[in-house]
């Protein structure tokens, strides 16, 4: 998904660079790059892989991208361990997203900037609304379906001052 996010956290680096991506406002890999692309790190790869999904929202891409991403792995994998790391804001997770990631034994990253009033100091949607409650629903619903979750936490300016709290 690129520079797409459905959040507008005001500390994000991609902010700045909007301008660069100005020819469309939605940004995939086909599936003929993702097939590929999944073909070549195979090929190239030792018996153990390690694939991290991440940079902008990666589940805006659908769960029917990371379906193919399984069944590509599947093809071209076939002899290795194949690990799969997600990077998420947890915004779009939900029990169907659970359930995929416990099942693929999918290792996820959850930002999360700490105790709601630093989390919702910077990370707001794109209409500037707090997203605290919605990931510690996404954290929770994670936990009870047993997926590896772990929480990818910014250091800022504002959160610095609050390190024994969070």
């Amino acid at each position: 998904a690129g520079p797409d996010c459905n959040l507008g956290c005001t500390y994000c680096f991609y902010l700045e660079k909007a301008e660069l991506f100005k020819e469309t406002t939605v940004h995939r890999m086909s599936d003929e790059v993702l097939e590929e692309t999944i073909r070549q790190v195979m090929a190239q790869s030792g018996k153990e892989v390690s694939i991290i999904w991440q940079g902008g929202e990666p589940t805006l891409m659908g769960l029917e991208f990371f379906e193919k991403v399984i069944k590509y792995e599947q093809i071209y994998g076939k002899g290795k361990t194949v690990g799969n790391g997600l990077q998420t804001n947890g915004l779009l997770i939900d029990e169907e997203w659970a359930e995929f990631l416990q099942r693929y034994n999918f290792l996820v990253g959850l930002s999360i900037d700490g105790p709601q009033h630093v989390h919702d100091h910077y990370r707001l949607t794109r209409n500037g609304r707090p997203s605290w409650e919605t990931v510690m629903k996404s954290a929770k619903l994670l936990m009870q379906q047993n997926v590896a979750v772990n929480a990818m936490c910014c250091i800022t300016n504002y959160s610095a001052g609050f390190a024994k709290e969070i």
